[in-house]
């Protein structure tokens, strides 16, 4: 079902949330841009993470490096420029691997994801707000985090299905 915007509720430089109606319900949309995420493998099969935190969980989690296509940019381009940003390290020859919608019931906004090479260490550029520090996983490792609750990213874990299911 399609719906009409009716207007905008809230508007910042992440996202928007919109109003609409129809036969006299009220529907809200989230509006923002496509993402997409990064795995890295070494040589010896780890995965390039990044540990922290975030203000909307409680603990330390893992994720894989991932963030908003820029306007004019492809995915591929977005997930190698957030993973040097994120963790410092480059990557070489990303491959699609899949996408998702990232939260169907409230937004259209989909994650590409690339599976790349990973490449040399360098500086991190974190974003104000971002305390991120890079790590390699060894697959083994990141299912006993998984379990214990270390992965709460919806993104992560569905970059972890497609990873799974191409490897």
């Amino acid at each position: 079902m399609l719906l009409d915007v009716v207007e905008t509720v809230h508007a910042n430089p992440w996202f928007s949330v919109t109003r609409a109606e129809r036969d006299g319900d009220e529907w809200y949309r989230v509006i923002r841009p496509d993402s997409a995420m990064l795995i890295a493998r070494d040589d010896a099969g780890r995965l390039l993470m990044v540990r922290g935190r975030r203000d909307t969980v409680p603990g330390v989690a893992y994720e894989f490096p991932s963030g908003t296509v820029e306007a004019g940019e492809h995915a591929s381009g977005a997930a190698l420029r957030e993973t040097v940003e994120e963790t410092g390290w480059s990557a070489v020859n990303p491959v699609l691997i899949g996408s998702f919608v990232e939260s169907p019931g409230m937004s259209s906004s989909s994650c590409a994801v690339f599976l790349a090479e990973l490449g040399t260490a360098g500086e991190q550029r974190l974003e104000r707000g971002e305390d991120w520090e890079p790590v390699l996983v060894e697959p083994d490792r990141l299912d006993i985090e998984v379990l214990a609750g270390k992965v709460l990213d919806s993104g992560t874990l569905a970059a972890l299905a497609l990873y799974r299911s191409v490897r």
